[in-house]
């Protein structure tokens, strides 16, 4: 990791400004959340987590080593920004071929398939 900071030019309004270029301390400034967050049950999780996650997967589109932590363990990611999950929920990020990555929520009930709660998937979507 390198301290030495890059600057660019942004044009805003007809003027240029001066922006210092994201380094790895700054993607900790970052917060998908405004304070620590338990969730502590499903109705909790369904209530509060498509929010949370809406965030997250808007994140990764712009923020390459937030992606790359994201899909390798999302819940995991989740607890580092403040996000803590119920013991039997579980959090997935699958990709098929052909399609854009959604986030999948499990719930695991002991002697039972896990369930799936919600999936989350960004489109792009114009119109006029």
């Amino acid at each position: 990791m390198s301290s030495k900071k890059v600057r660019s030019l942004t044009r805003n309004l007809g003027q240029y400004r001066m922006v210092n270029a994201r380094n790895d301390e700054e993607s900790q400034d970052f917060q998908l959340v405004r304070q620590e967050t338990h969730l502590s049950n499903v109705s909790q999780v369904e209530r509060f987590l498509p929010d949370i996650l809406g965030r997250a997967l808007a994140r990764c589109w712009i923020d390459k080593m937030f992606r790359q932590s994201f899909y390798m363990g999302p819940k995991e990611t989740l607890a580092d920004y403040h996000v803590f999950l119920p013991e039997d929920i579980s959090v997935s990020v699958e990709t098929d071929p052909g399609e854009r990555s959604k986030v999948v929520v499990y719930e695991h009930r002991p002697g039972e398939l896990p369930k799936r709660v919600m999936y989350l998937q960004l489109v792009m979507m114009a119109g006029r």
